[in-house]
């Protein structure tokens, strides 16, 4: 039986991204809006999409303070609906800005500071994200571990056909991954042979401030797994989601 797939959406969001690689697979999914996150709904599916969204008005959505507010409430008042859910075994992908309030802490260019007050990111992930500096194709390669064999395991699993060479994405300036607010991409847990959180893939594109480090991460939360995806693979590796789909969804 197909994984039942919930796709939120509101008023910044940028779905529509993802709707155009689930056509292209011929995945199904349902759209859910801001009242339906919750514990009672998200609980009837096996997996949870959160797209990126807009800080500035595209396609009549977004504008920086619904951008604002789309993270905002994923911290805040989605922060224990989404936990509850992937700690009892539900699956989460976060793509683009999403990843932003995923990890422990965001940085967000300097002029825009004054607005974040309020902002506090839901700290599924151990990683610190800063959102990148451009858009367009990006080259990202898989990441390559000498140990433990189950991070090699986790990075082919959630990437793919894609798990053996280079490859490349479309990027809008999405979240870069980091363990030091600088470059380290190697979860402590590795060091101990645990694998619940691994980066799988890193950017190789030549931005200096996007080099090496973490583009795609997988994390193990209770009974449940996340992925978070600061790329759209739906440029041309829209396939990308199908393995991320058959990694993290409820069994």
């Amino acid at each position: 039986m197909a994984p039942r797939i919930a796709l939120y959406h509101d008023d910044a969001s940028g779905e529509r991204y993802e709707e155009k690689a689930f056509k292209k697979t011929g995945t199904r999914y349902e759209k859910i809006g801001p009242r339906e996150m919750v514990a009672e709904t998200l609980r009837k599916y096996d997996v949870l999409f959160l797209p990126g969204a807009f800080p500035l008005k595209t396609h009549n959505k977004g504008g920086f303070f619904a951008f604002l507010n789309f993270l905002k409430r994923i911290g805040g008042i989605y922060r224990n609906p989404i936990l509850e859910y992937v700690n009892s075994g539900g699956g989460l992908v976060a793509v683009c800005a999403s990843v932003g309030a995923m990890g422990k802490g965001l940085s967000i260019p300097p002029h825009a500071k004054p607005f974040t007050l309020g902002f506090k990111p839901i700290g599924l992930f151990d990683f610190h994200a800063r959102y990148g500096p451009k858009t367009g194709v990006v080259d990202l390669a898989p990441v390559d571990y000498e140990q433990p064999p189950d991070a090699r395991k986790v990075v082919r699993e959630v990437l793919g056909d894609y798990s053996e060479e280079r490859f490349s994405s479309l990027y809008f300036r999405g979240p870069l991954m980091t363990y030091d607010r600088r470059s380290e991409i190697i979860h402590p847990s590795l060091r101990d042979n645990r694998t619940e959180e691994v980066i799988v893939a890193k950017y190789m594109d030549e931005e200096p401030r996007m080099l090496g480090r973490g583009a795609i991460s997988y994390k193990e939360y209770g009974e449940g797994k996340a992925i978070s995806c600061s790329v759209h693979p739906e440029f041309s590796t829209w396939d990308l989601f199908d393995s991320m789909i058959d990694v993290v969804a409820r069994r």
